[in-house]
Parts: C-alpha cells; structure tokens; sequence
C-alpha cells in the first residue's frame, strides 16, 4: 500500500499547495492537478521519454511540497494555517480519502479477464510500463497502437511508483487508478459554498449518486477497464462545470481547457463531447463577459484550442511512428441518405431496421422502471430544458446560457446515437454491423454523460430548498432508491465477489505464466496448445508473459483428431516446432495432442497440463517445469 500513499501524495501535491497559496478548496484544484499531469506525460512520451517524465513529476510534487511548507512559515505559520486549513479539510477531501481506501480495498488483487482487457487497456500499460514509450512504439507488440493514451498515462504513473515500491507490475493498481481519476474529475460537484451542515450533508450524499450512474448502463465498470464509463463522466462534468459553476476564475477555465485535452486522449469520441463542451464553454463565455476586448474574447476558444492541439499531436504521433489508426474509415453519407429514403442496399437496410428497433426496444431498468433508449433521450432533453430554466430564473446563468445548456448537450446525446448507423455500415464488418457489435456500450457514453449532468443539475436544485428537513430526507431517500437499484452489483464490489471470480478464472494461465517467465528467455517463441474454450487465455499470456511472442496451436492443429487424415504428421510437427518456435507451453492436453503426437515429447510420460517444455533441434519436447 505504500505505492498506493505515494501516488496519492504525488497527485495532490499542488492541490495542498493551492489551497494555502490560492486560497482554493482542495476538490476544485485536484482535478486540474492530474488532468495537468497526464498531458504532461504525454508531451514527455511524444520524445519517447516517459519515465523522464514519471521522474519529473515525482520530483516536482516533492518540491511544491516544500515550498508549501516554506510558504506557510514565511507568511506567518499559525495565522496562515488557521485560515485556510479548511481548503485542505473539506468534505471533498474527506470523501476523497475514503473513497481512495474503499477502491484499494474492494479492487485489491483484481485480475483482468476480457479479451478487449488484454488487447488494448491492461495491455498498452504493461507495454508502457515495460518500454517507458507509448504503445506506437516500434515492436511493442500493442494491438490497437492507434488508440489515445490518456488513462493509460495515468495507470502508468502508479505502476511506475509501485515497481520502485515492489519492483512488479500490478495489475489492480490498474483498477484502483481508472475509478480514482473517474472521482476525481467529479469532485468539484461535491463543493457546498453555503454554510449550514444540513446543505453540507445533503450535497455530499446526493453527490454519490454520481457513483453509481455508470452502473446503469455499464454494469461491470466498476471490474473493468474499458475507457468508455469515463467518457461519460468526463463528459457530464464538462457540461456541469460551465452550467453550475459560480465563480469562474482561472482555476475554471484551466479545468476546463485541461478537460477538453484530456477527453480527446482518452478515446477518439472524446474529440466529439469535447467539442461540444467547447462550444457550450464559448457561448457562455461570451454572453457572460462584459468586454470589448477582442484579445479576451479569444480566451473564448480556449478549451477547443487545447482539444486541437492534442488532436493534432496525437495525429503527428501516429504519423510519426507509421501507425495505422483504426476504426478511420469515412462515413458513408450517400447510402446513409439513401438507406433511410429506403434505396439502400439488402445490407444497409438489414442493419438501418435493426438500429431503429434496438433503440425502442433496449431498456435501462430503474427498479422494474423500463426505458428504452429513445425515452431516454427525450427524458433528458426535458429535463435538460426544465433545469436549465431553473438556473435562468434564479439568475445563475444568462438567457444564451440557458439555452444553450438544454440544447448543447441534448443535440449531443441524440445525434450521437442517431450517428452510430452510419458508423457500422462505414466501418464494421457485414456480421459486426447487422448485430450492431458494442451497441449499448457506445450509447452508453453519452446517456451516461447526460445522466452524470442531469444528477449534477438536480443536485443543485435540492441544494436549493429553503426547508432544511425536506431537503435533508429528500437526498437521503434518492440516494437510498438509488442504492437499492444497483444493490446486487454494489455488494458484489463492496464484498469483492468480482475479485475473486477474476482470481478464479485466472488461476491457471497465471500458474503457466509464472513458469514461463520464470523459465523462458524474452524473446521466446511459444506454441500455446489449448482447446477452443481455452483459446481467451492465449491474449492473456500476450500481456502477462511480455515480451515473448506467442501463437495459439489452432494455427498447426485442431483441438479434436482430424478424421480427414490432412492434418499435420508427427515428423511435420516435429520439423515445424524446430524451425519455428523455442517452447511449446501446454495449457490443457487436447484430444488431438493426446492421440496424435504424443511422439513429440522426449518422455510420454511427462505429458502434463500447465506444463512448460523446450525445443530441442529435431523438434521434441523436453519437459522444463
């Protein structure tokens, strides 16, 4: 747990600074704070020097420490302290604190256990954390190189701390800091300037609705490291931070130009919500600053400025690197427009009819509530209109905020969504596309980036009751409903029962790994011999046993005996095996392998499940471990 306390340190660093220098609270700078990190870190693994940068920012946390405490002593320790102690001590750190022990403890020897898991999101932080470059790097083995690095840089950043720590990789960690950055990002929103402890009390509760938001429609994203349940909360709390916000300092505008980075290189829909928070920050930025300055209009495009930029450099990483980006192919706009004027061809309209059935007839449950996606999306745009006017009769917001703050984020939500067709028939396979592969996961980023402003709206609202009782046993009993909803999926978290499912399932491959690495030299070839419901075991050793490379047997021979009689002969194998790889690891002993070409091994005898053998030079087995 020390690594977890050092991190936690590091990334707080110039929270604790900012809140005895700039008299700020802590949970409005933290965000800044590691958002202003990972964009750090990516310049630094733009000149392929990434551990350069882990060092600098360990380095800098230590000395915004120091000069904290210089600070303090110089201006009067006792006075200072006594004053702004309590930008340090809020119920945004406290919650903070918390929830950081809760998320070590519920996450605690997580293991990964989805293919996507292991070809993208744990396995570019294990390239990462090996080659201290991104994973478009030359020979680093990453599957989808092309995809933004944003919450990799930040699982880094941890790994990197621990391997100083413990000198391993630890795959939980991974876990830990995905949830982490996620509270993070939505901290601000747990703020109550007001004094009172029942508006305290009640804005902290309802806030952890946010918490549970994701589970309803990313069910596992509290076991998961799929980027999207994070598009969705970055998402919500870029619109929420410009509706809500009361004063908009620089500490504002920084969240939110860093926000608008940070989406891009999280994901290439990032670009998408980015641009519309942008555009939602530019319109209120406008119509609420009283000046004729054309230089401080400009200010206006900030965040769409610092969303560019990192476009651009991740486009010139790629470019540089001779990295194919995937998923890039151009919308088919002309038989989009022609499948919904019903010419489109037999399979465009085959899937034209299965999007707009999937839309009515999909349904996210509240208790036995059922709504479907396009009820939803008009759920929301109501009562992005109804809140927004709220906001606008209180005189919070101006009327072109107002009105851009029920529109912006409405058109964002529904005309992502209506955008997916064209996304499958341009850039899916003809079987990917007629079953609309990942559906609810991409409808799920933005519903869950409405549902996150939508809480983040009512939240204020409650806040808003002149009755403190009322407003106190309202938020008690949303939150409680809310946490009755989702009840199964938070006590197999809070229990750990998905940590030790994953311990489970990952058993066996982790036995064979252990002797791999232990027993095996890095730039191993291995035959992987396993069964078809072995073969979700094959990206797992990819990952766990990098750098060697590894092919799976049903390349060479099948699972059961080839009845044909043109399959591989033993001398065939034999001849193969020499040529071509250095071990064979044998994860179960297949029908195939049992009856045919048990001439391979030195020793019949020594034939066993979870076992590593070597190659010698006429391709026979010798058993290793």
């Amino acid at each position: 747990m020390l690594s977890i306390l050092l991190f936690i340190l590091i990334i707080s660093a110039f929270a604790v600074f900012a809140c005895f220098r700039f008299d700020k609270a802590f949970e409005e700078v933290l965000p800044i704070s590691c958002m202003g990190i990972i964009l750090i870190l990516f310049l630094f693994g733009m000149i392929n020097i990434l551990q350069v940068g882990a060092f600098v920012i360990c380095a800098a946390a230590f000395f915004i420490y120091a000069y904290t405490f210089c600070y303090i002593y110089k201006n009067g320790k006792a006075d200072l302290v006594k004053q702004r102690l309590f930008n340090l001590i809020t119920p945004g750190s406290v919650v903070f604190i918390v929830l950081s022990g809760l998320l070590s403890y519920c996450n605690k020897d997580r293991l990964a256990m989805t293919t996507d898991e292991f070809s993208h999101w744990l396995d570019t932080v294990v390239i990462m954390a090996r080659i201290d470059r991104f994973g478009t790097a030359p020979n680093s083995t990453a599957v989808f190189p092309s995809y933004p690095p944003a919450m990799s840089l930040f699982q880094y950043l941890l790994e990197k701390v621990n391997m100083v720590c413990t000198g391993d990789f630890s795959e939980w960690k991974c876990y830990f800091a995905y949830q982490l950055l996620a509270v993070i990002i939505m901290l601000p929103f747990i703020r109550v300037v007001e004094k009172g402890l029942a508006k305290k009390f009640a804005g902290t509760i309802v806030w952890l609705i946010a918490l549970v938001a994701p589970l309803y429609f990313f069910k596992d994203s509290y076991a998961s490291l799929y980027i999207d349940p994070f598009l969705g909360v970055m998402g919500g709390s870029g619109f929420a931070a410009v509706a809500l916000t009361k004063n908009k300092d620089r500490f504002y505008h920084t969240y939110m130009a860093l926000l608008c980075g940070t989406l891009v290189l999280a994901k290439d829909v990032g670009l998408y919500l980015a641009m519309f928070i942008g555009l939602f920050y530019c319109i209120d930025y406008l119509s609420s600053t009283k000046t004729d300055n054309k230089i401080k209009k400009l200010n206006a495009l900030i965040p769409l400025e610092v969303m560019l930029v990192a476009k651009l450099l991740w486009k010139l990483e790629l470019s540089v690197s001779h990295t194919e980006q995937k998923f890039s192919a151009p919308f088919d706009v002309a038989g989009t427009i022609a499948t919904i004027k019903g010419q489109g061809t037999p399979f465009y309209t085959v899937v034209y009819d299965n999007f707009r059935a999937a839309i009515t007839y999909r349904y996210i449950y509240y208790e036995r509530l059922g709504f479907n996606y396009a009820a939803i999306m008009a759920l929301m745009a109501i009562a992005f209109i109804l809140f927004s006017k709220r906001l606008y009769r209180l005189g919070r917001i101006g009327k072109t905020t107002a009105i851009s703050g029920a529109v912006i984020p409405s058109v964002a939500v529904i005309f992502y969504i209506l955008s997916l067709f064209p996304l499958y028939i341009s850039r899916f396979s003809e079987y990917e596309a007629e079953n609309l592969a990942s559906f609810d996961r991409y409808c799920g980023i933005v519903l869950l980036t409405g549902l996150i402003y939508g809480v983040f709206l009512f939240r204020d609202a409650i806040l808003d009751r002149v009755n403190k009782v009322v407003m106190v046993l309202i938020a008690v009993l949303i939150v409680v409903s809310v946490r009755h909803s989702q009840y199964d999926t938070l006590y197999s978290f809070a229990e750990r029962k998905s940590v030790e499912a994953s311990l489970e399932y990952r058993q066996n491959v982790n036995i064979l790994a252990d002797k791999i690495n232990s027993n095996t030299e890095e730039d191993a070839s291995i035959l992987f011999v396993g069964g078809d419901k072995d073969a979700p075991f094959h990206p797992i050793l990819e990952t766990i046993a990098k750098p060697r490379h590894f092919v799976f047997s049903d390349k060479h021979f099948g699972e059961t005996i080839d009845e044909s009689g043109s399959g591989l002969s033993t001398e065939e194998l034999q001849s193969l095996l020499a040529s071509t790889y250095d071990y064979v690891a044998v994860y179960s002993i297949t029908e195939n392998l049992g009856e045919n070409y048990l001439g391979i091994f030195e020793n019949p005898n020594e034939v066993n499940a979870l076992s590593l053998y070597r190659v010698d030079g006429d391709g026979k087995l010798a058993l290793v471990l």
